[in-house]
């Protein structure tokens, strides 16, 4: 990942850890979720668009309602959970518009 990327993925407070072939992208949600999800890092930015426009904030609230009872540290208000999850798709899809400015700066340049 080169440090453009990076920066970009940092000023949204995105913590990165990279592993030999992945990217693993790392937010606390307004609820206090420790979020993240993992790319491959060939072909990174459209990975983390491509994630981006796949989140289902519906689905990821319905998972920690089932389990709020189950596990520690999950807010047991059906509301919050589900303000945060579309909260974490604003993260994402913040993060993705962000690095797609990168490929249109790259495109504009080449031209």
């Amino acid at each position: 990942m080169n440090r453009k990327i990076r920066r970009i993925c940092e000023n949204l407070d995105w913590s990165i850890h990279e592993y030999k072939d992945d990217v693993e992208l790392e937010k606390f949600s307004p609820a206090g979720e420790d979020f993240f999800f993992c790319v491959d890092k060939n072909n990174f930015i459209n990975n983390v668009i491509e994630y981006a426009e796949d989140f289902d904030a519906d689905e990821h609230a319905e998972m920690w309602v089932e389990n709020r009872h189950t596990v520690s540290g999950v807010p047991q208000s059906v509301r919050t959970l589900i303000d945060d999850a579309d909260a974490i798709k604003e993260m994402l899809l913040e993060l993705a518009e962000n690095l797609k400015r990168k490929i249109k700066k790259r495109r504009n340049t080449n031209d």
